[in-house]
């Protein structure tokens, strides 16, 4: 999965870029294999930027996060680390709900 960076009102710097990337690699390994886009956009209105990740699961699952304040590092961090987290609570699900339908599929044999 490549992420997608689209910025509004706003130019993104190639330190700015590479921050966001190397924060994005902390996420997961089972994530990164799971996911079909990670779109983030980031946009700045005076001084205050507003951020919104997009993350489309190959299951079907979308999850969208959305952060907004006026230190963009900061707001990054906090958005990766949502993301992060609620990554891992749909997967959680998602194991639960597979593990579910090998029991009934079992219990109906």
């Amino acid at each position: 999965m490549e992420p997608t960076i689209q910025t509004i009102n706003y130019h993104l710097s190639n330190n700015t870029k590479n921050f966001i990337v190397k924060k994005l690699e902390k996420l997961g390994d089972h994530i990164k294999k799971n996911s079909e886009s990670l779109k983030i956009t980031i946009k700045k209105e005076n001084d205050i930027f507003h951020i919104d990740a997009h993350l489309h699961f190959n299951w079907g699952k979308r999850i969208h996060i959305t952060e907004e304040g006026k230190e963009l590092y900061v707001l990054t961090e906090d958005l990766i680390e949502r993301l992060q987290n609620t990554a891992n609570k749909e997967k959680s699900k998602k194991e639960t709900s597979n593990k579910q339908v090998k029991i009934n599929a079992n219990n109906d044999n």
